[in-house]
C-alpha cells in the first residue's frame, strides 16, 4: 500500500532539472539511483547523471512544515525535528512523516530548542562555531543573555537535558535552555557533494541517493548513517560547491591602513598586518583592514564568527562589519576585557560582493585582532 500511495506521488512531483552547462528542462521526477536521476519530460523518460547534474527544483507549491528544533549533524546536515530523545549513546531525531533517525553522540554537532532570535544569533553562533573538547550546555538568562556550562551529556527526554558535572549529575528543563553543544566528535567526517532540502526544512548533506524497492528515497549521509523519505518530500537537490570557505579563495581586494603614521613601506604593513589566512580555514584581521570576495554561483548564506584574537591579552575595542554590496548586514563590536564569540548567518540573497571590515572604536589600535573563524558560502 505504501509502494502504491508514493508511487502516485511520483507522478505529480513537477521539477525542473538543471544542468552543468546551464540547460533546463521541465518535467516530472521519477527516480534517483546511485548514478543519477531520471524525470518524465513530454512522455519521454530521461537520465541524468550526477556529474551532469546542476540543480533540481521543484515548480509546484509544496506545504512547507518546519519545527521549532534544529540539530545539525557532524557531516554538515541541519535536520528540522519535532523531538529528540537519547537512548544510551544515541540520539533518536523525530521529523514530521518521516522515519526516525538514530544519530550516535559522536557524530552530532549541536541541538537548538528555540527558534532562531536576532538578539540570541550572534552569541549562540559564536558558540557553535568554536571548538569544544568537552559538552555544552546553553541557558538563556533573562534578557536574552545566554550562559555556557561544560559538561559531560548523560542524556536529552521530551522535557529535561541531564549533564554530569565533576561527577555530580544535574537536569536542566528544556524551557530555560537554549540548546546543546556536543564535544568535537570525529574530526575526519567529510560533508557529502549533494545537497538536498526537504519540505520539513531539513537541508541533508548527502553522499548519494537512491529510490528503494517501495519508491521511497534513502539518503547515505555517510559514515554509517542513512535516512529514508517520501520522495514527494523533496524540494530542491544541488551538487558540487555545496560549501566554499573564503579563507581558501582568491580575494577581489585586500588593504590594511596604518592607525598610526610610519615610514615603513605599504607592501611591508600589508605582508606584516594585512589580511591573512590561516589553514584556509580562518582569517586574522587587524584595524584597519578590509578584504573583499566575489560570490560566484547560487549560494544561500554566509556563516562563520568572530572573536578577539587568543593571542591578544590586552587592548581596547574594535569593530567588526560584514558588508553585502556596499550595505551593512553584520555589525558587531569586540572588546578585549570582555572576550566572546559572536557568530553570523546572513542570507546571501542576490549579494555578489562580500566585504569584511575591522577597524578601530576611537581607542588607538593596541589589541585590535580578530580571528575570524571558517568564514563560508553555504547552497
Amino acid at each position: 500500500m505504501y509502494g502504491l500511495l508514493v508511487a502516485i506521488l511520483l507522478s505529480v512531483v513537477p521539477v525542473r532539472v538543471t544542468t552543468v552547462d546551464g540547460k533546463s528542462n521541465e518535467g516530472t521526477l521519477r527516480s534517483f539511483n546511485p548514478a543519477g536521476i531520471e524525470f518524465e519530460s513530454q512522455g519521454k523518460v530521461n537520465s541524468i547523471s550526477f556529474e551532469q547534474l546542476l540543480s533540481v527544483d521543484r515548480t509546484d507549491s509544496p506545504t512547507i512544515s518546519t519545527a521549532p528544533t534544529k540539530a545539525e549533524l557532524l557531516g554538515g546536515s541541519r535536520v528540522s525535528i519535532r523531538k529528540i530523545v537519547s537512548e544510551e549513546s544515541t540520539m533518536n531525531l523525530t521529523m514530521n512523516d518521516q522515519p526516525a533517525l538514530q544519530v550516535p553522540f559522536k557524530q552530532m554537532r549541536w541541538v537548538r530548542f528555540r527558534p532562531s532570535s536576532p538578539t540570541v544569533d550572534p552569541p549562540w553562533l559564536g558558540i557553535v562555531n568554536k571548538p569544544r573538547a568537552v559538552d555544552v550546555l546553553v541557558v538563556r538568562r533573562a534578557g536574552d543573555a545566554i550562559d555556557e556550562v561544560q559538561g559531560i551529556l548523560v542524556s536529552i527526554s521530551e522535557t529535561q537535558v541531564k549533564l554530569n558535572l565533576d561527577g555530580d549529575e544535574v537536569a536542566a528543563p528544556i524551557a530555560k535552555i537554549e540548546g546543546v553543544l556536543f564535544a568535537d566528535g570525529l574530526q575526519d567526517i567529510k560533508a557529502g557533494s549533494i545537497n538536498l532540502e526537504d519540505i520539513n526544512g531539513s537541508r541533508w548533506q548527502v553522499f548519494s541517493i537512491r529510490s528503494t524497492e517501495d519508491q521511497a528515497v534513502e539518503l547515505d549521509l555517510g559514515n554509517g548513517l542513512k535516512h529514508q523519505m517520501p520522495l514527494s518530500h523533496v524540494l530542491k537537490l544541488e551538487t558540487t560547491g555545496s560549501v566554499v570557505f573564503l579563507a581558501n579563495d582568491k580575494p577581489a581586494t585586500s588593504q590594511h591602513t596604518p592607525f598610526s603614521k610610519t615610514g615603513a613601506p605599504t607592501e611591508l604593513l600589508n605582508r606584516w598586518l594585512g589580511v591573512s589566512s590561516q589553514d584556509g580555514i580562518d582569517l586574522v584581521m587587524h584595524a584597519d583592514s578590509q578584504v573583499e570576495y566575489r560570490v560566484d554561483g547560487d549560494y544561500a548564506s554566509l556563516v562563520g564568527s568572530a572573536e578577539i584574537d587568543p593571542s591578544v591579552s590586552s587592548g581596547g575595542k574594535c569593530l567588526m562589519k560584514i558588508v553585502m554590496d556596499d550595505k551593512v548586514a553584520w555589525e558587531q563590536t569586540f572588546d578585549v576585557e570582555k572576550p566572546l564569540s559572536l557568530g553570523y548567518e546572513i542570507p546571501i540573497d542576490s549579494a555578489r560582493r562580500i566585504r569584511f571590515e575591522v577597524s578601530t572604536a576611537g581607542d588607538g589600535d593596541i589589541g585590535d585582532t580578530l580571528l575570524i573563524r571558517k568564514p563560508r558560502l553555504i547552497k
